[in-house]
């Protein structure tokens, strides 16, 4: 796929280790378990795109079919929705259970995200994703849910300098400080006022990560440093949204891939 909107995988956090490469240089690394994630449902711009057996609603509880229906059964968009992490029968939902059947799967998934692509997917509810995406790639966007570190103050939260510790300020040099007088304060504090408040549960994007190496047997990712969350969160990983053009544009950058290269030369 080409353009911004790729397809991705989700996965979880086992935890940290190393690798040594063939150099012998050791590289602190992230074990990301990819996957399997079976497709829950596939978005066409129109109706007829979908494919045979998957069209979507055609029938409204027994009555004629209508524009209704054929409107519901067009997405508008192109889109691959996938689960992951199956959840147990008595743990569903009636719906969950509803969805899950109609891709061929006997139980709902404990989380599930949707991929919105440039092109028509060529998956089919049903089918699984695996690493085997990721053959060839070598750097991948991973967004996560960042650890919650309870309620903190402007210095631990927004890296706000101490107040002065001498001239009679004293029990007051972590403290924020006067917020200023031209806020109107009959409408409250404006939204996004650096103040003290819940610390980290944030959804955050870390871009070019190295894929160190890749496991296939056990769905397993390597990446080369840390990614957002604690061990067991749920991660989305796709492929970077940075090109190997766009890093060679910045000054120091080097382009390694050969296919960037001639891309580059042609002038894309």
């Amino acid at each position: 796929m080409t353009g911004r909107n790729t397809l991705g995988i989700l996965g979880k956090k086992l935890g940290m280790s190393q690798v040594f490469l063939d150099d012998g240089t050791c590289v602190p690394v992230t074990i990301v378990q990819a996957g399997p994630c079976p497709v829950m449902q596939v978005k066409m711009v129109t109706a007829a795109e979908h494919p045979e057996g998957h069209r979507g609603a055609t029938v409204n509880n027994g009555k004629k079919s209508g524009k209704h229906d054929r409107a519901r059964a067009a997405d508008g968009y192109y889109a691959v929705q996938v689960g992951y992490d199956e959840r147990a029968t008595r743990l569903c939902t009636k719906a969950e259970l509803g969805h899950a059947k109609k891709s061929g799967l006997d139980n709902g998934r404990r989380f599930m995200r949707e991929f919105r692509l440039d092109e028509a997917p060529t998956q089919v509810p049903g089918d699984s994703l695996t690493v085997e995406l990721f053959e060839g790639v070598s750097h991948v966007d991973v967004t996560g849910t960042t650890k919650g570190r309870g309620w903190a103050g402007v210095i631990k939260r927004w890296n706000f300098a101490t107040q002065d510790h001498t001239h009679g300020n004293s029990k007051v040099t972590r403290r924020a400080g006067g917020i200023g007088r031209q806020y109107n304060t009959s409408h409250g504090v404006p939204k996004g006022k650096k103040m003290g408040g819940q610390y980290g549960v944030e959804r955050v994007t870390i871009q070019r990560l190295e894929v160190v190496k890749t496991d296939v047997a056990r769905n397993l990712l390597y990446i080369k440093g840390a990614v957002p969350g604690h061990t067991n969160g749920y991660l989305i990983v796709t492929p970077t949204v940075k090109n190997e053009r766009e890093m060679s544009e910045k000054p120091g950058m080097a382009v390694s891939n050969a296919a960037a290269k001639a891309m580059i030369a042609k002038g894309r």
